[in-house]
Protein backbone atom coordinates (compact mmCIF):
# COMPACT_ATOMS: atom_id res chain seq x y z
CA UNK A 1 0.00 0.00 0.00
CA UNK A 2 1.23 3.48 -0.87
CA UNK A 3 0.06 6.83 0.45
CA UNK A 4 1.64 10.21 -0.19
CA UNK A 5 1.06 13.94 -0.14
CA UNK A 6 -0.20 15.49 -3.37
CA UNK A 7 3.03 17.46 -3.83
CA UNK A 8 6.19 17.14 -5.90
CA UNK A 9 8.52 15.24 -3.56
CA UNK A 10 5.87 12.75 -2.51
CA UNK A 11 4.63 12.16 -6.06
CA UNK A 12 8.20 11.49 -7.21
CA UNK A 13 8.79 9.11 -4.31
CA UNK A 14 5.62 7.19 -5.09
CA UNK A 15 6.59 7.00 -8.75
CA UNK A 16 9.88 5.39 -7.78
CA UNK A 17 8.11 3.03 -5.40
CA UNK A 18 5.82 1.90 -8.22
CA UNK A 19 8.81 1.14 -10.43
CA UNK A 20 10.46 -0.88 -7.68
CA UNK A 21 7.26 -2.74 -6.91
CA UNK A 22 6.92 -3.70 -10.56
CA UNK A 23 10.57 -4.76 -10.78
CA UNK A 24 10.26 -7.03 -7.72
CA UNK A 25 6.82 -8.40 -8.49
CA UNK A 26 5.11 -6.69 -5.56
CA UNK A 27 1.37 -6.24 -5.95
CA UNK A 28 0.11 -2.74 -5.14
CA UNK A 29 -3.26 -2.91 -3.39
CA UNK A 30 -3.63 0.79 -2.47
CA UNK A 31 -2.08 3.81 -4.20
CA UNK A 32 -3.46 7.24 -3.34
CA UNK A 33 -2.47 10.79 -2.46
CA UNK A 34 -3.90 13.15 0.13
CA UNK A 35 -4.22 16.97 0.03
CA UNK A 36 -1.31 18.69 1.84
CA UNK A 37 -3.72 20.31 4.33
CA UNK A 38 -5.16 17.00 5.54
CA UNK A 39 -5.55 16.95 9.33
CA UNK A 40 -7.29 13.62 10.02
CA UNK A 41 -5.56 10.54 8.61
CA UNK A 42 -7.69 7.96 10.41
CA UNK A 43 -9.99 7.24 7.41
CA UNK A 44 -6.97 6.77 5.13
CA UNK A 45 -5.21 4.43 7.54
CA UNK A 46 -8.41 2.45 8.21
CA UNK A 47 -8.82 1.94 4.46
CA UNK A 48 -5.26 0.66 4.24
CA UNK A 49 -5.70 -1.62 7.26
CA UNK A 50 -8.79 -3.18 5.69
CA UNK A 51 -6.62 -4.40 2.80
CA UNK A 52 -4.07 -6.00 5.18
CA UNK A 53 -0.97 -5.13 3.12
CA UNK A 54 2.46 -6.54 3.95
CA UNK A 55 4.19 -3.20 3.33
CA UNK A 56 2.95 0.36 3.82
CA UNK A 57 5.03 2.96 1.98
CA UNK A 58 4.53 6.56 3.06
CA UNK A 59 5.79 9.67 1.24
CA UNK A 60 4.95 12.62 3.46
CA UNK A 61 5.89 16.06 4.68
CA UNK A 62 6.08 16.74 8.46
CA UNK A 63 2.34 17.22 9.15
CA UNK A 64 1.51 14.02 7.27
CA UNK A 65 4.38 12.11 8.85
CA UNK A 66 3.07 12.93 12.31
CA UNK A 67 -0.60 12.43 11.41
CA UNK A 68 -0.10 9.09 9.70
CA UNK A 69 2.08 7.76 12.52
CA UNK A 70 -0.50 8.70 15.11
CA UNK A 71 -3.37 7.30 13.03
CA UNK A 72 -1.48 4.01 12.56
CA UNK A 73 -1.40 3.58 16.34
CA UNK A 74 -4.98 4.68 16.81
CA UNK A 75 -6.39 2.12 14.36
CA UNK A 76 -3.87 -0.65 15.04
CA UNK A 77 -2.17 -0.76 11.64
CA UNK A 78 0.37 -3.62 11.70
CA UNK A 79 1.94 -4.39 8.32
CA UNK A 80 5.22 -6.28 8.05
CA UNK A 81 7.08 -3.06 7.13
CA UNK A 82 6.00 0.55 7.60
CA UNK A 83 7.73 3.79 6.57
CA UNK A 84 9.75 4.96 3.58
CA UNK A 85 9.97 8.67 2.78
CA UNK A 86 8.61 10.42 5.84
CA UNK A 87 10.03 13.93 6.06
CA UNK A 88 10.21 15.49 9.52
CA UNK A 89 10.82 12.42 11.66
CA UNK A 90 14.54 13.26 11.58
CA UNK A 91 14.08 16.38 13.75
CA UNK A 92 14.04 16.56 17.54
CA UNK A 93 10.65 18.31 17.58
CA UNK A 94 8.98 15.32 15.92
CA UNK A 95 11.10 12.63 17.56
CA UNK A 96 9.95 13.90 20.94
CA UNK A 97 6.36 14.58 19.84
CA UNK A 98 5.91 10.96 18.72
CA UNK A 99 8.32 9.18 21.06
CA UNK A 100 7.69 5.40 21.30
CA UNK A 101 5.11 5.57 18.48
CA UNK A 102 8.10 5.70 16.13
CA UNK A 103 9.41 2.28 17.13
CA UNK A 104 9.53 -0.08 14.17
CA UNK A 105 9.20 2.55 11.44
CA UNK A 106 11.84 2.30 8.71
CA UNK A 107 12.65 5.70 7.23
CA UNK A 108 15.27 7.55 5.24
CA UNK A 109 17.91 9.77 6.85
CA UNK A 110 21.33 11.26 6.06
CA UNK A 111 23.31 11.07 9.31
CA UNK A 112 22.56 9.55 12.71
CA UNK A 113 24.82 9.08 15.76
CA UNK A 114 25.55 5.41 15.13
CA UNK A 115 29.11 4.07 15.64
CA UNK A 116 29.45 3.24 11.93
CA UNK A 117 29.04 6.92 11.01
CA UNK A 118 31.48 8.41 13.51
CA UNK A 119 33.87 9.86 10.94
CA UNK A 120 36.78 12.08 12.03
CA UNK A 121 35.60 15.56 12.93
CA UNK A 122 31.86 14.94 13.12
CA UNK A 123 31.70 14.83 16.92
CA UNK A 124 33.67 18.07 17.20
CA UNK A 125 31.35 19.72 14.69
CA UNK A 126 28.21 18.58 16.54
CA UNK A 127 29.59 19.64 19.92
CA UNK A 128 30.07 23.17 18.59
CA UNK A 129 26.69 23.16 16.81
CA UNK A 130 24.71 21.82 19.76
CA UNK A 131 26.26 24.34 22.17
CA UNK A 132 24.71 27.15 20.11
CA UNK A 133 21.53 25.50 18.85
CA UNK A 134 19.15 26.42 21.67
CA UNK A 135 20.18 30.07 21.79
CA UNK A 136 19.49 30.56 18.07
CA UNK A 137 16.31 28.46 17.96
CA UNK A 138 17.37 25.63 15.65
CA UNK A 139 17.08 21.85 15.92
CA UNK A 140 19.01 20.85 19.08
CA UNK A 141 20.32 17.61 17.60
CA UNK A 142 21.72 18.87 14.30
CA UNK A 143 21.96 15.34 12.92
CA UNK A 144 19.84 15.46 9.78
CA UNK A 145 21.34 18.07 7.44
CA UNK A 146 23.99 20.16 9.28
CA UNK A 147 26.82 17.58 8.92
CA UNK A 148 26.23 17.42 5.17
CA UNK A 149 25.99 21.20 4.87
CA UNK A 150 29.37 21.48 6.58
CA UNK A 151 30.77 18.68 4.42
CA UNK A 152 29.68 20.52 1.27
CA UNK A 153 31.79 23.48 2.34
CA UNK A 154 34.69 21.16 3.14
CA UNK A 155 34.54 19.89 -0.45
CA UNK A 156 34.56 23.44 -1.77
CA UNK A 157 37.41 24.44 0.54
CA UNK A 158 39.57 21.49 -0.49
CA UNK A 159 38.93 22.11 -4.19
CA UNK A 160 39.82 25.80 -3.92
CA UNK A 161 42.96 25.06 -1.94
CA UNK A 162 44.06 22.32 -4.36
CA UNK A 163 43.51 24.40 -7.50
CA UNK A 164 44.46 27.73 -5.93
CA UNK A 165 41.52 29.15 -7.83
CA UNK A 166 37.95 30.34 -7.34
CA UNK A 167 37.15 30.13 -11.04
CA UNK A 168 34.01 27.99 -11.30
CA UNK A 169 35.11 25.82 -14.23
CA UNK A 170 38.44 25.01 -12.60
CA UNK A 171 36.95 24.26 -9.20
CA UNK A 172 34.08 22.26 -10.72
CA UNK A 173 36.44 20.12 -12.77
CA UNK A 174 38.47 19.30 -9.67
CA UNK A 175 35.36 18.38 -7.69
CA UNK A 176 34.16 16.05 -10.47
CA UNK A 177 37.44 14.16 -10.59
CA UNK A 178 38.60 13.84 -6.99
CA UNK A 179 37.56 12.39 -3.65
CA UNK A 180 37.24 14.47 -0.49
CA UNK A 181 37.67 13.68 3.20
CA UNK A 182 34.83 15.22 5.20
CA UNK A 183 33.03 14.87 8.51
CA UNK A 184 30.54 12.54 6.80
CA UNK A 185 33.30 10.37 5.36
CA UNK A 186 34.92 10.23 1.96
CA UNK A 187 32.87 11.85 -0.80
CA UNK A 188 33.23 11.33 -4.52
CA UNK A 189 30.80 12.38 -7.23
CA UNK A 190 29.69 10.28 -10.19
CA UNK A 191 29.29 11.25 -13.82
CA UNK A 192 25.71 12.41 -13.27
CA UNK A 193 26.69 14.78 -10.46
CA UNK A 194 25.18 12.63 -7.72
CA UNK A 195 27.22 10.84 -5.05
CA UNK A 196 29.28 8.05 -6.61
CA UNK A 197 28.05 5.71 -3.86
CA UNK A 198 24.67 6.38 -2.28
CA UNK A 199 24.74 7.81 1.21
CA UNK A 200 21.02 8.03 1.74
CA UNK A 201 20.42 5.92 4.81
CA UNK A 202 17.51 3.69 5.72
CA UNK A 203 17.16 3.56 9.49
CA UNK A 204 14.76 1.86 11.86
CA UNK A 205 13.54 3.56 15.03
CA UNK A 206 14.13 1.16 17.89
CA UNK A 207 14.01 1.13 21.69
CA UNK A 208 12.58 4.63 22.05
CA UNK A 209 11.46 4.69 25.66
CA UNK A 210 9.80 8.08 26.12
CA UNK A 211 9.61 11.60 24.73
CA UNK A 212 12.84 12.91 26.26
CA UNK A 213 15.18 14.47 23.70
CA UNK A 214 18.36 13.37 25.51
CA UNK A 215 17.98 9.76 24.32
CA UNK A 216 18.38 10.84 20.69
CA UNK A 217 21.81 12.43 21.13
CA UNK A 218 23.43 9.00 21.31
CA UNK A 219 23.28 5.69 19.40
CA UNK A 220 20.75 2.89 19.56
CA UNK A 221 17.54 4.72 18.62
CA UNK A 222 17.94 5.07 14.84
CA UNK A 223 19.63 1.89 13.64
CA UNK A 224 21.26 2.04 10.21
CA UNK A 225 20.04 -0.81 8.00
CA UNK A 226 21.33 0.43 4.64
CA UNK A 227 23.78 0.96 2.95
CA UNK A 228 25.47 -2.22 4.08
CA UNK A 229 28.83 -0.47 4.63
CA UNK A 230 27.33 1.62 7.43
CA UNK A 231 24.88 -0.90 8.86
CA UNK A 232 24.81 -0.64 12.66
CA UNK A 233 22.22 -3.22 13.67
CA UNK A 234 19.50 -5.61 12.59
CA UNK A 235 15.99 -4.97 11.35
CA UNK A 236 13.28 -5.81 13.88
CA UNK A 237 10.72 -7.65 11.77
CA UNK A 238 7.81 -7.56 11.50
CA UNK A 239 6.96 -3.97 12.37
CA UNK A 240 4.63 -5.00 15.22
CA UNK A 241 7.51 -6.60 17.16
CA UNK A 242 9.19 -3.20 17.57
CA UNK A 243 6.05 -1.34 18.62
CA UNK A 244 5.67 -0.30 22.26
Amino acid sequence: AMIGADAEFARNAQSGARENAKAYGIKIVYDKTYPPGTADFSPVVRAIKALNPDVVFVASYPPGSVGITRAAHEVGLEPQLFGGGMVGLQYAAFLTKLGPMLNGIVNYDFWVPEPTLKFPGVDAFLTKYQAQAESVGVDPLGHYLPPWAYANLQVLQQAIEATKSIEQKTVGEYIRNNAFDTIVGKIRFGGNGEWDTTRTLMVQYQNIADSEVKQFFGPGKRIVLYPEDWKSGELIFPYAKAKP
